[in-house]
Formats: C-alpha cells, sequence, structure tokens
C-alpha cells in the first residue's frame, strides 16, 4: 500500500482553513461521513449513531469541542468505539469541523497506523489538517502528493473538494476524466491547470489559493450549507450550477468571489402604508455587490423555497409575493378588502402593473449596492402607483407600467451577465481595494539565457493613497508588495514575489508615483499574467491594502534568429537612474513615455541578427494621434551603431523634440542592416511630448 508522508501539526494554533469531502452513502457532498464507518455501523446494529455522526458533519453550524467530545463518548459507550482506519478518518473529520487541528491530527495518526486507509486518502486529509492549522506550505505538499498517487476513491475526494469552483466546461472535462480507468488518468494534470488558473485571476501562490478555498468553504458549511432536499430547476441551474454543491447559491459565490464589498436586505415598504402591504408580502432576500474594476457584479438571493436555502433571482422584484394593492383595498376575486399577504394574494397581478406601487421602495433599497438600482426605481418613481389608489386619474397607466417592464427587462440582462461571470468563469480577485492608479507595460529584450527573452514589468503606482512610514527628520518611506504571476499555454504557473522601497523628504500627492520594476526569463510563446502591487501598510480604518493589479494576455516574441529583429523600446523623460538593461545603460523608463518637461526624451533599444562588426542606421518617425496636433516628421541616425559580434547592438538614443507641437505622437523605430539592406519590422510605441519650458 502507498504510504503517506508524515506532516506533524500537533500543537499548532487552528488557523480558520478547511473542508474535507468523502464517498457518501447517498448524494456525494464535501465533507461527509466515510462510507465504509457509515455502512460498518449500520450492518452492526448502531444505525442511530452513524445518523448522529453523520449529521454532526452535515449540519450547517460546526459542532464544537464538546460536541464532538459527546458524540465519541456516545460511540466508546454503545459500540466500544472506534476500532479501525476508517473510523479515524470519521473522527479526524469532526475535529476537523470543530476547528481543532490537533485532535484531528492525532485521529489521522491512529487512521494510518490502521494500515487501512489509502495512502492518498491520508494525504489528502493531512492537507485539510495542514490548512486549518494555518501551514499552507505542508498542505500544499501533502495535497500534491496524494494527487499523484490517487486512485479512484482518492482521485473522487479530490473532486469534492473542487466541485464549487468548478465552470461547466471544467465539470465536462471531469465527467471525461472519471470515465477514463484510473490507470489512463493523471489527476494531477487535471488539478495543476485547475489551480493555476485562480492563482493567476486573484494574483496568488498556488498554496495560498489553496488555503483561501479551504478556508471559504469551511466557512461556507457553517454559514450557508444547504437545508433542504435535491435543488430544483432555479436560474444558477440554468446558468451551470453545480448541481451537487453542498452550499446554497449564498455559499457558492461566497467560495468562488469571497465576502461581498456591499450586502443589504428589504422586509416591507416605509413609503406605503402597512394597512395595505404586509411584510409578509416579501420573502427573505439578500443583495450582494462584488467591485471589480469599471463594475460591480450584483447578485440578489431569495429564501424561496421555504428550507432557509437562498438561491438567486433574475429579478429583485420576485421577491415580492402578494399581489396588486389597490385590489386588496377594494375587495378582488372574492378576496375581502385588507392587509394584502400571502394568504390573501392576488396571484393574477403581473409584476409591471405594481411596480410603481409595491417595488420602488425595494429597488431603492439596493441603490448602496450599485447606483444602477437607483435608477430602476427612479423609472417607476411616475404616477403609477397613484392611479392604481385613483382610479379616477385621467392619467392612463400603460406608459408607465411598459416603462417598468423595460426596466425589469434590462435588470435581467444586468443578472444575468454577473450571474455567469459567477458560475461560467473564474470570478477571482486580488486581495487589494483596487483603489490606486496603475500604469503598466511589458518589455522585450533578448535574454543571456539561450533560447528566452528577458520580460521586464515597467509600473508605476500612484502614491497618493498609499501609508508610508514616519520616519526620523521629517522624511517618510514608502514600501509597495508586488506578486507577479506568469501561466504559460500548456496552464503550467510561475509566481514571483518583490518588493520596493523608496524614501521622500515629504508625502506624496495626486499624481505622483513610485516605479516598479520585475523581470522573468521566459521562452516564446503565449503567456496571461497577473500583477498585483500592493501597499505593505494598511491605512488607518481600512481593512484592504490600498493598490491594483492587472491582468494581461502577452506574446513573448522570437528574437534570437532569423532577419534582422528590434526589441521593445524604451522611453524615459532623461538619461540615468538605477534600472539597467546590461552594456552599462542606465536609465528611468515610464510607461507613461512622457518626455522631460524641455521637450526631450530618450529612447533605448536593441536590435538582433544583424551582420557582425557591420552599422546600421536607425529611423525613428512620429506621427501626431490628433490630426491637429502637429505635423508627421522623420528623424535619422545614419551609421548610429556597429554591431558586436553575437550580432546584436543596444542603443540609447537622444530624441530632441523642442521644436514639436505639445501632444501625443505615435513613434514608429526601424533599423536596417548597412551591410544587407534588410530592416527590421516596425516597431510602435506612443510618446507624449511633455514640454513646459524652452
Amino acid at each position: 500500500m502507498t504510504r503517506r508522508m508524515c506532516y506533524r501539526t500537533l500543537g499548532m494554533v487552528a488557523a480558520t482553513v478547511l473542508v474535507g469531502s468523502a464517498v457518501s452513502f447517498e448524494e456525494a457532498q464535501a465533507q461527509t461521513m466515510p462510507a465504509q464507518t457509515y455502512f460498518d455501523l449500520t450492518n452492526r446494529g448502531f444505525e442511530k449513531l452513524a445518523k448522529r455522526i453523520s449529521k454532526k458533519l452535515e449540519l450547517r453550524a460546526d459542532p464544537d469541542d464538546e460536541d464532538v467530545q459527546s458524540l465519541l463518548d456516545r460511540w466508546e459507550q454503545e459500540e466500544g468505539g472506534p476500532d479501525g482506519g476508517w473510523d479515524y478518518v470519521t473522527i479526524t473529520r469532526l475535529w476537523l469541523r470543530a476547528g481543532s487541528a490537533a485532535r484531528a491530527e492525532m485521529a489521522l495518526m491512529q487512521a494510518e497506523t490502521s494500515g487501512e486507509v489509502p495512502g492518498p486518502i491520508l494525504l489528502l486529509d493531512q492537507a485539510r489538517v495542514a490548512f486549518l492549522a494555518g501551514q499552507p506550505d505542508l498542505a500544499a505538499e501533502a495535497y500534491w502528493k496524494g494527487c499523484e498517487e490517487a486512485g479512484e476513491t482518492a482521485r473522487k475526494e479530490y473532486w469534492l473538494d473542487i466541485e464549487v469552483l468548478a465552470t461547466p466546461s471544467e465539470m465536462e472535462d471531469w465527467d471525461r476524466l472519471r470515465r477514463l480507468p484510473i490507470t489512463q488518468t493523471d489527476l494531477c494534470d487535471y488539478l495543476r491547470p485547475f489551480w493555476n488558473e485562480r492563482a493567476l485571476a486573484s494574483a496568488l501562490e498556488v498554496k495560498q489559493r489553496l488555503s483561501i478555498h479551504y478556508a471559504r468553504t469551511r466557512f461556507a458549511l457553517d454559514n450557508y450549507r444547504r437545508r433542504g432536499s435535491r435543488k430544483g430547476p432555479t436560474f444558477s441551474n440554468r446558468l451551470g450550477r453545480p448541481t451537487n454543491s453542498a452550499y446554497d447559491d449564498r455559499g457558492l459565490l461566497y467560495v468562488r468571489m469571497g465576502e461581498p464589498d456591499r450586502t443589504t436586505s428589504f422586509a416591507g415598504n416605509p413609503s406605503i402604508g402597512q394597512d395595505a402591504v404586509s411584510a409578509e408580502c416579501y420573502q427573505p432576500n439578500e443583495t450582494w455587490g462584488y467591485d471589480y474594476p469599471g463594475e460591480t457584479r450584483v447578485y440578489h438571493f431569495s429564501a424561496n423555497s421555504g428550507a432557509d436555502d437562498y438561491w438567486m433571482v433574475e429579478n429583485l422584484g420576485a421577491v415580492y409575493r402578494c399581489g396588486n394593492p389597490a385590489a386588496s383595498q377594494a375587495g378582488t376575486a372574492g378576496v375581502p378588502g385588507g392587509v394584502l399577504s400571502p394568504v390573501n394574494q392576488n396571484r393574477s397581478a403581473v409584476m409591471p402593473a405594481i411596480a410603481g406601487l409595491v417595488l420602488q421602495d425595494l429597488y431603492r433599497s439596493r441603490q448602496g449596492v450599485d447606483p444602477r438600482y437607483a435608477q430602476i426605481a427612479q423609472q417607476m418613481d411616475d404616477q403609477l402607483g397613484q392611479n392604481v389608489f385613483n382610479p379616477s386619474s385621467t392619467i392612463a397607466t400603460g406608459s408607465a407600467a411598459l416603462d417598468a417592464q423595460r426596466a425589469l427587462a434590462q435588470e435581467r440582462e444586468w443578472t444575468a451577465s454577473d450571474g455567469e461571470f459567477a458560475v461560467d468563469s473564474v470570478p477571482d480577485r486580488p486581495p487589494v481595494a483596487g483603489d490606486t492608479r496603475l500604469l503598466v507595460e511589458e518589455l522585450q529584450f533578448l535574454s543571456p539565457r539561450g533560447g528566452m527573452n528577458r520580460v521586464w514589468i515597467n509600473a508605476v503606482i500612484e502614491a497618493e493613497r498609499l501609508t508610508p512610514l514616519a520616519l526620523p527628520g521629517g522624511q517618510f518611506r514608502y514600501r509597495v508588495e508586488a506578486r507577479w504571476v506568469i501561466v504559460d499555454a500548456d496552464g503550467e504557473s510561475q509566481t514571483l514575489n518583490s518588493s520596493f522601497e523608496a524614501t521622500t523628504p515629504r508625502q506624496l500627492g495626486r499624481d505622483e508615483s513610485l516605479p516598479v520594476r520585475m523581470a522573468a526569463d521566459l521562452p516564446p510563446g503565449q503567456y496571461r499574467y497577473a500583477l498585483l502591487l500592493r501597499d505593505s501598510r494598511l491605512a488607518p480604518g481600512r481593512d484592504q491594502l490600498s493598490g491594483n493589479y492587472r491582468r494581461v494576455d502577452l506574446i513573448v516574441r522570437e528574437l534570437g534568429a532569423g532577419a534582422p529583429a528590434l526589441s521593445d523600446v524604451a522611453v524615459a523623460a532623461d538619461s540615468g537612474g538605477v534600472w539597467s538593461p546590461g552594456g552599462g545603460i542606465r536609465l528611468r523608463p515610464s510607461p507613461a513615455h512622457l518626455t522631460g518637461a524641455d521637450g526631450v526624451g530618450f529612447v533605448y533599444f536593441e536590435v538582433y541578427n544583424l551582420t557582425p562588426g557591420g552599422e546600421y542606421t536607425t529611423r525613428i518617425r512620429l506621427e501626431p494621434d490628433d490630426d491637429d496636433a502637429g505635423e508627421a516628421f522623420e528623424l535619422s541616425f545614419p551609421g548610429a551603431g556597429t554591431t558586436d559580434l553575437s550580432r546584436m547592438s543596444r542603443r540609447l538614443l537622444r530624441v530632441d523634440l523642442r521644436d514639436t507641437d505639445p501632444g501625443r505622437y505615435m513613434m514608429q523605430v526601424t533599423v536596417t542592416d548597412s551591410a544587407t539592406g534588410a530592416s527590421t519590422l516596425p516597431y510602435f510605441t506612443p510618446v507624449t511630448l511633455n514640454r513646459s519650458v524652452r
């Protein structure tokens, strides 16, 4: 039998990280009781005990230490206590649910000693214990070791841990994988790209993203575990929600997207009399909002199943479950006038016909989550409601009802788009406030390492929102943390972490920034990357570090062979600086591509595959972005450089634009080999002439 690697976590302080999964005796769900123990107890006449243990692992609220110990005492009294490896796996998971990593580890040691439990199962549970104990390095090592050795049972458990995260296409891939013989599959080949994708989206290392997942699932099991039976057709099901998930839709989003930025709910209409509509007319409801760059993703939930399970709804107005309040006042279809409630509701009422009367306050309650909902409320803020209450009014209600219907249709488009984003994509966000302006470019040069390019991240981050450390003498020290996650076309990932410091004589303000530069050697090909830059200090009163992030598709070019080739072009406002691409050259390239205030700029590039020892000519052409900004012109540097024997040359050129109109220009750089007449492909990059002095 394959044995597990032993990672001991005894005595560790438990952190909020956990979830497990197991083969279930009904519908398989995460962190359930091993079927072996359940059936063994049942077959020996202890079905009540088996069900009691199972419920402790399946209830929404986690058991505490006292609950687990009481259950173990009962097990001892009724059946003589655990006596097999799977029994101790069960105990491990009970202590995991109770949040006791040390006791879970002790039980897992007993399970290992038995020799009954497959090594990969033990390794996966060891990973869960280590995540709970706040040991992500040990947890990740056990997780991937178990993945490499997983058999049929372990493979199923690994899947149940991540099913809640899977997109519909990933579920299809898994369905094909699980149907293959275990000898023809490699679980790690599936899991590594799966986790690399989520690490990329969140700008985290894989072990960090794993740790967050187990922390979130622990919280979701405690707060959002489904209480009802099998879930019927709903909005999220149509989007491709994992039907086997142990959570309601709030738990689904929490595990996939984390804690929302804003939440709200609604329990009744303050602007109309409670003698017309009772609070019972509104199903329990919640709305969650998540901020992303340039937009807010909004999700409405309603407990419309009657089981305290909340499911997404397409229209917020769907939480209203009664009829037309005017019909209630007058009495309709045999229903006497009075308070309108779900008991005496007029089910024939059409939503747009009552929108202006009972939904306006409901939608206005969501304006703090997303201002768009104030617009919907405003569209319902017309004379529609007054017309319903005052039939003698001569103002027609048809157009108002049509406006409300259009508003609700628009809302359905929003919720469908946001729902697809949550269920049918990887919606992770990096752990940063996203409140700071960030400008980023990549610069590619041929690496000294054969067959690779050196790709530089050249970025500036706005300093105004960063929190510096005050130093003696009135100076201030800024520190920026940087993480660069790169994923190649095969789904393989690498992560670079760094930090950057700057000391200034005063606090920096708006439009002042700090530079950040990082480099990675990459072979030519297609990549995606996430760059996270954030403050190292948390500002008072904030719950997230200031900073921002970028996600970029990147093509690393082939520079080292064939025709003459030009590197990327770096642009700086002046010469000198701390950044050096090699060859003794130093400058301060900025992704803003601004010239100096005197209209002079510096450009750096490298050219490859020229005649060894030969000369070349550089031509720079500038064309205004705006037709009225100025005229196009060319600068030529004939015989301006000589290549070395490696057929490569570095050039730092001073470009004097003092006699040129200020504005934004597109710069085109071309290099021609004087010996062969062959030219590089033109390289285009924007330049802003920033002349404030002459």
